[in-house]
């Protein structure tokens, strides 16, 4: 029976802005729980909850509290929020209030203690923290003081071994506070900032280990005062706290890191299904949604499905909540397609179009791999529902992909050309900076969407098509796409790397090189190996341009190197080193041609990273 875990998906969580706006709510939440006020409500003004982020981004924007009360500008600011006093006469007072009494507290709390952070300490979700710190500052719940780490140095944590392919998509240990998330009016939730307390943890001696360590004094030991920040799960004394605490508090506690960052989004992962099981509630779902709509039997048109789709994921407080079966591995459930160890005697089971041959095709660049990269070159299963989704990437090392559906509803994609890759880039940052500034990262993580829209409107250039059975969908090298599904649907899809691609796995690979993210492969093992196996004229012409870009490249960077370390020694190495040994400690990039070492360590730096 094929089962499968599904991963679940919050629409508007995943649109940029609206997440950004989230996450401002989540920071004020746990800041007023540990100032002793668990639940308090968002003020309502005509009819609708006031969008405390954008109230701050307003009132920012004018030069802060003071000068707005000052110029009297709190009226305007509710004009730039969509409100007008014909509306609701106490416009400015209610917006003035809810700064003063919600806002300004978290504001100069983040102006007091950010500065003390360092950039590693606020980034360091890219180094390897189990789960990224939401910070705040130690609160003693029964007398309402904070309590903050008086300086607070950086923490340094070892890189992260190399994820699973996408794995990024799927999120963290869940944190222990429930969702705060506003919903609109139709909705059964009310609107409200609530979380149920729950106890902080201290470290019990049973579960002592080399980790429990202050992160603040560097040393273990009082084990009974170590307070175990809730975000993330980093200790800290309760002595070391400035001010001091006396207890440890009974309810969450986040350290000033966390409060300030806030937490790195991912998917929680669902429930196991069959596909039947899956479909019926797909159908129900996709039914009773836009029954509600007004359609018949809940069919609704593909137009009327795609924008209620973009409205729910820009919807700040209504909150949608769906699952997809994603990124199932082939050689687990098994593929859509016959394959020669299943169904020998099937002539499709050899057949080139079959997307367990594409990637080993005489002229696919992946049969020179020498390490396992099954999880580019087996096929990935996609069991979609009503607005499930997959958000903004490009493949692994840029390359090719080929996804193909099988049977079931329309999947809507959206792509932008290699050419307007770097415009996308650019606008994303440029709209959510607070996420990158959080995760420099984001655009890997594969969690993130920006409606076609808004990029358009920035100058990117934006394609659409809506997928049905029967068809493929090729997506280029660096090519950004996005989409989600319009109900029950099942596909299958996996990368290959044609001769074409090379140039743009070059440029992968100094991106990732600049990330710090680990690679899937070693590119210049790659080339060198083709060279070697493959001595076809063919080969031979486009592979010279490859092979000089590498030898000027090597040489380059091997003559800088012992420009800057003179006595420097050569040493020639007659067999390849396992690829472990070939990765940078500080980039992670795979130094294939040469490392750099020293005699008190195993571990290798590439030349650009001889200091560190």
């Amino acid at each position: 029976v094929f089962r499968f875990k599904t991963r679940i998906q919050r629409l508007n969580s995943m649109e940029g802005q609206t997440r950004t706006n989230l996450n401002y709510l989540d920071q004020l939440c746990k800041f007023h729980r540990q100032q002793g006020h668990p639940v308090f409500k968002i003020p309502q003004l005509d009819k609708r909850p006031i969008d405390l982020f954008q109230l701050r981004k307003e009132v920012t924007a004018r030069g802060g509290y003071q000068k707005v009360t000052a110029a009297k500008k709190w009226a305007e600011i509710g004009r730039g929020l969509n409100y007008t006093r014909k509306q609701c006469t106490s416009m400015s007072n209610a917006l003035k209030n809810a700064y003063l009494n919600i806002i300004m507290p978290y504001e100069s709390y983040l102006a007091k203690h950010k500065p003390t952070l360092s950039a590693t300490d606020l980034t360091a979700s890219t180094a390897g923290v189990k789960r990224e710190a939401s910070s705040d500052s130690a609160m003693e719940t029964s007398q309402g003081s904070l309590a903050t780490p008086a300086a607070s140095p950086p923490s340094h944590h070892d890189a992260p071994a190399p994820p699973a392919r996408r794995s990024k998509r799927i999120k963290k240990e869940p944190t222990s506070y429930t969702d705060l998330t506003p919903t609109s009016p139709a909705t059964s939730q009310s609107n409200r900032l609530s979380a149920e307390p729950v106890p902080a943890k201290a470290v019990d001696e049973a579960e002592a280990n080399p980790k429990a360590i202050c992160e603040l004094c560097h040393e273990g030991g009082h084990l009974d005062r170590m307070l175990i920040c809730d975000g993330c799960e980093l200790g800290h004394h309760t002595f070391c706290l400035n001010p001091p605490l006396q207890h440890i508090p009974k309810t969450d506690w986040y350290c000033a890191k966390c409060l300030i960052t806030g937490e790195d989004f991912g998917f929680e992962e669902g429930e196991e299904y069959s596909l039947s099981s899956f479909q019926q509630k797909c159908n129900t779902f996709k039914k009773e949604y836009f029954e509600k709509q007004g359609f018949v039997d809940g069919k609704a048109p593909e137009d009327a499905v795609e924008r209620e789709f973009w409205r729910l994921v820009e919807s700040t407080f209504e909150t949608v909540e769906v699952e997809y079966g994603a990124d199932l591995h082939s050689s687990q459930h098994g593929s859509g397609f016959p394959t020669s160890k299943r169904d020998p005697k099937n002539k499709y089971s050899t057949h080139p179009s079959n997307l367990n041959n594409i990637p080993v095709l005489p002229d696919s660049l992946f049969r020179h791999i020498n390490s396992d990269i099954s999880g580019m070159m087996v096929p990935w299963l996609y069991v979609g529902m009503c607005f499930s989704t997959f958000c903004w990437h490009n493949e692994d090392h840029y390359t090719y992909s080929i996804n193909y559906m099988h049977w079931g509803e329309t999947k809507t994609w959206y792509g932008i050309p290699a050419s307007h890759a770097h415009q996308f880039e650019e606008t994303m940052k440029q709209s959510v900076p607070e996420l990158f500034e959080q995760q420099p990262d984001l655009l890997f993580q594969l969690v993130t969407m920006l409606s076609p829209g808004r990029l358009v409107a920035n100058g990117v250039k934006v394609l659409a098509l809506d997928q049905r059975p029967g068809q493929v969908v090729v997506t280029f090298p660096q090519a950004y796409h996005a989409g989600f599904n319009h109900g029950f649907n099942f596909a299958e899809a996996v990368n290959f790397a044609p001769p074409d691609w090379c140039h743009f796995g070059v440029e992968c690979a100094q991106r990732y090189k600049e990330h710090r993210k680990h690679p899937v492969f070693s590119h210049d093992e790659l080339i060198m190996t083709t060279a070697l196996r493959d001595t076809a004229p063919a080969t031979a012409k486009w592979l010279q341009d490859e092979m000089v870009e590498l030898l000027e490249r090597e040489t380059t960077q091997r003559a800088l190197a012992l420009k800057q370390c003179p006595s420097i020694r050569v040493i020639h190495e007659g067999v390849d080193r396992p690829e472990e040994e070939v990765q940078c400690m500080h980039c992670n990039s795979y130094i294939y041609l040469s490392q750099i070492g020293c005699n008190c360590t195993n571990k290798v730096v590439c030349s650009d990273h001889m200091d560190e």
